[in-house]
C-alpha cells in the first residue's frame, strides 16, 4: 500500500524546492555580474584608450588588474569562507564591487582605473565559490555537479552581455554612466541577496566560528595542501581556464582579424559561437557526470583532452578560406572548456564537506592565476616572435602550440587523480 502523503510535507517539499529555485536565480544573477565584470573591457578598449590615456602595453595591465586581484582574494576567502558563511561574504564582497564599478566610471587616467578594476576584481572574488558553498549545504552529492554546471552556464551569459549588448548600452549611455549604472544595479543585488539568501534549509545556521580557528585551521591548511589532488586537480584548472580565457578574451580577435583578415564582425561571431559552446559545455559536463557516467575524473579528462586537440588544431590551421574549420575548432574549444568546470565538484568530493569552501576556493586560486599569467605569456611570445616590430603567423602558432603544451601534461597528470567519494554517499 502506498504510504500517505501529508499535507504539511507536500507543503515543506515545494517551499524547498522554491527557496532553492530562488538560491539558483540570485547565485546566477551574482555571477552573471562577475563574468560581465571580467570581460567588460573588450569592447570599450577604445574609449578607454581615448578618454584614460592609455598605451596598448596600460590596457594590457588594466584589464589583468581583475583577475590579478580576483586570483589573490582567493587567499583569504579560502580562509574565512567556511567559517563566516557564503551569505555574508557574497553580500559584503559585491557591494565593494560596486564601489569598484563607480571608481572605475569616475576615473581619469591610468589608476584610477587600476583602482576600479582592483577593487571589483576583490569583490566579485566570491561570486562562484560562494554559490558553490551553497550548493553543498542546499543539493545532494548527487545534484552538485550539474547545478554548478548550470549555474556557470547562466552565469558565462554575463561574458555573452559584454559584447553586443554592452557596445549598445554604451552608444546609448557612454561607458561611464553604463558603469555608474552597473554600480547601482550591483548594490542592489548584494541588497536583495542579504535579505533572501540563508546559508542553509530552514533556520539561518550560524556559522562555526571554531572549526577554522588557530590550531584547526593550520590543520586544514596543511591537509589540504598535502593532498595530491588538490595539487593535480589545480594544475588542471590553471590551464583550463587560462589558456581558454587568454585566448576566448583577449587574443583570437587580434588572430582572426591581423593574421587571417576575418572581419571584426566574423570575428565577433565565432568568438560568440565559442562562449555558446563554453555554456552548453558547462551544462553538458554537469549533467553527464551526475546522470550518465557518476564521475568527476572522467568529465574533466574529456574536458581537457577536447581542450588539447582544439589547440593542436589552432596551431596547424594556417588560414585560407575554410572559415567553417576554425568555426568548428573554437566552438569545440569551448564546449569542452565547460566540461572542465566540473573539476569544483570533483575537488568537493575528494575533501571533507567541512573544508569544502577552503578547498573549493584553494583551486580557483590556480584558476584565475592562470588567466592572468597566460594573457602576459601569450603576449611576450607574441612580442618576442614579431618580426620587424609586426606579429606573424608563426608568433600564433608558437603561442597556441605552447597552450595545447601545458594542457596536454594537465591531461596527463589528471590521470593520477582520485575519483570522488560521493557516489558511495548518495
Amino acid at each position: 500500500m502506498a504510504k500517505m502523503v501529508t499535507a504539511e510535507e507536500v507543503a515543506s517539499r515545494d517551499g524547498l524546492t522554491f527557496q532553492r529555485a530562488v538560491l539558483f536565480s540570485l547565485c546566477a544573477a551574482v555571477f552573471f555580474l562577475s563574468q560581465f565584470y571580467r570581460a567588460s573591457n573588450a569592447i570599450i578598449a577604445p574609449e578607454l584608450q581615448r578618454d584614460l590615456s592609455l598605451t596598448p602595453e596600460s590596457l594590457g595591465l588594466l584589464s589583468a588588474a581583475f583577475f590579478y586581484a580576483f586570483a589573490c582574494a582567493q587567499i583569504p576567502l579560502a580562509l574565512f569562507l567556511d567559517r563566516l558563511g557564503a551569505r555574508i561574504i557574497i553580500t559584503v564582497l559585491t557591494l565593494l564591487s560596486s564601489v569598484g564599478s563607480l571608481f572605475f566610471a569616475l576615473s581619469s587616467g591610468l589608476y584610477g582605473g587600476l583602482a576600479g578594476r582592483v577593487l571589483m576584481g576583490v569583490g566579485m572574488a566570491a561570486n562562484l565559490m560562494g554559490p558553490l558553498k551553497l550548493f553543498t549545504q542546499w543539493f545532494s552529492p548527487g545534484e552538485f555537479a550539474t547545478f554548478s554546471g548550470l549555474l556557470v552556464g547562466a552565469g558565462t551569459l554575463g561574458a555573452l552581455a559584454a559584447t553586443t549588448p554592452l557596445a549598445l548600452l554604451v552608444g546609448i549611455m557612454g561607458w561611464r554612466w553604463t558603469f555608474i549604472t552597473f554600480s547601482a544595479l550591483t548594490a542592489l543585488l548584494a541588497t536583495v541577496f542579504y535579505v533572501v539568501i540563508q546559508d542553509g534549509p530552514g533556520a539561518d545556521p550560524k556559522p562555526d566560528t571554531g572549526v577554522t580557528k588557530g590550531a584547526k585551521l593550520t590543520a586544514n591548511i596543511r591537509f589540504i595542501l598535502k593532498k595530491r589532488d588538490y595539487w593535480l586537480i589545480s594544475c588542471g584548472t590553471f590551464f583550463r581556464y587560462g589558456t581558454f580565457m587568454a585566448v576566448q578574451a583577449l587574443w583570437a580577435g587580434p588572430y582572426m582579424i591581423e593574421m587571417l583578415h576575418f572581419t571584426a564582425v566574423a570575428a565577433g561571431n565565432i568568438i560568440m559561437l565559442s562562449n555558446i559552446g563554453y555554456v552548453i559545455g558547462c551544462s553538458m559536463g554537469g549533467w553527464l557526470s551526475d546522470r550518465v557516467l557518476s564521475s568527476r575524473k572522467r568529465i574533466a579528462l574529456m574536458g581537457l583532452g577536447g581542450m588539447a586537440l582544439s589547440e593542436l588544431a589552432l596551431t596547424l590551421y594556417c588560414g585560407g578560406s575554410h572559415k567553417l574549420v576554425l568555426t568548428s575548432v573554437f566552438f569545440c574549444f569551448g564546449l569542452f572548456a565547460g566540461f572542465g568546470n566540473v573539476m569544483y565538484a570533483h575537488i568537493k568530493g575528494v575533501m571533507p564537506l567541512e573544508m569544502s569552501g577552503m578547498a573549493l576556493t584553494g583551486i580557483n586560486f590556480f584558476t584565475m592565476l592562470g588567466v592572468g599569467i597566460y594573457i602576459h605569456f601569450m603576449g611576450w611570445i607574441l612580442d618576442h616572435l614579431a618580426a620587424g616590430r609586426q606579429v606573424g603567423l608563426d608568433g600564433y602558432q608558437a603561442s597556441f602550440f605552447l597552450t595545447f603544451l601545458g594542457v596536454a601534461a594537465a591531461g596527463i597528470g589528471y590521470l593520477f587523480t582520485h575519483e570522488s567519494t560521493e557516489w558511495s554517499k548518495s
